[in-house]
């Protein structure tokens, strides 16, 4: 239901994410390292959550206390105030941070429903402000009356947030439940002759796909899966001693899989690998 709600405005959606990349490449270095703040690459895991869980918080006690008001409990206009004015800050922060994961969403299903959790959300936003300045100008009916249609209306939004990200994954680790094959052992999987140098190179480790990099006489591998979206790692970019994902230019260092930059929040899994003989052989993953 919700995707046929979300699919009329789909050429919306696409031209926010568009929009918002664009914003993110024009400013450059600068760009990448906001991006990767607001993304939570720092954190590990997405920030949005975070300040999310402000808003929902600070919206609810403020709810709490308007209604504790109209049950007749005197001087709470000052608390209302503080808790309103940090339910709309962290407002904010929810919309430059849902943005800014929004731009690397799945186009189809996936970017339609995440972009109508963001526009719903930006409505309670609102209403919560217009909430604080009536509350401020001693508007106590509109602003009891403004609060409780925002609160309906975040309630919404969260739901169709939790709705995204277990039905989609949505900004969940890719590899959370397929880690990989474990190797106890150094095991061969692939002639030490078909791994150019400088080169991301696609290898079998049983099921589990994995891409290796040899910088001379290091041999470096990863599960060819990327945590931010599942992207082809082995047809990523080197970028010196990092690997970088196709699809959203995430970057994982190569010698244990942390994440260089966002979107992605989640390390790459990482084993160790040598050349041994005419065989490259792995052993993990590295814990």
């Amino acid at each position: 239901m919700l995707e046929r709600w979300a699919r009329p405005w789909g050429r919306l959606w696409n031209g926010i994410a568009g929009a918002t990349d664009a914003v993110y490449r024009v400013l450059g270095r600068p760009g990448k390292l906001l991006q990767d703040f607001l993304n939570g690459s720092w954190l590990g895991h997405s920030l949005h959550p975070v300040v999310v869980d402000v808003v929902v918080g600070g919206s609810t006690a403020a709810v709490l206390l308007q209604v504790l008001s109209w049950l007749g409990v005197a001087d709470l206009r000052t608390a209302m105030l503080w808790i309103l004015a940090l339910t709309w800050l962290a407002g904010l922060s929810a919309i430059v941070t849902g943005l800014t994961d929004f731009k690397d969403t799945a186009t189809g299903d996936e970017r339609h429903v995440v972009g109508l959790h963001g526009l719903i959300n930006i409505v309670a936003t609102g209403l919560f402000i217009g909430a604080f300045v009536a509350l401020l100008a001693e508007a106590g009916l509109l602003a009891g009356v403004l609060m409780m249609v925002a609160y309906a209306v975040v309630s919404v939004g969260a739901f169709i947030g939790g709705h995204v990200v277990f039905k989609y994954g949505y900004m969940v680790n890719h590899n959370a439940f397929s880690s990989g094959k474990r190797a106890k052992e150094y095991t061969p999987i692939l002639p030490a002759a078909e791994l150019v140098e400088g080169t991301p190179t696609k290898a079998m480790l049983g099921p589990t796909a994995l891409v290796l990099v040899r910088r001379g006489d290091l041999v470096f591998a990863l599960k060819e899966t990327c945590s931010h979206a599942g992207g082809p790692l082995s047809q990523g970019e080197l970028d010196g001693y990092s690997i970088v994902c196709p699809w959203h230019a995430s970057a994982f260092r190569l010698s244990d899989g942390a994440v260089r930059h966002g979107p992605a929040t989640t390390r790459q899994v990482a084993y160790r690998a040598r050349i041994s003989g005419d065989q490259v052989e792995v052993q993990g993953p590295i814990v």
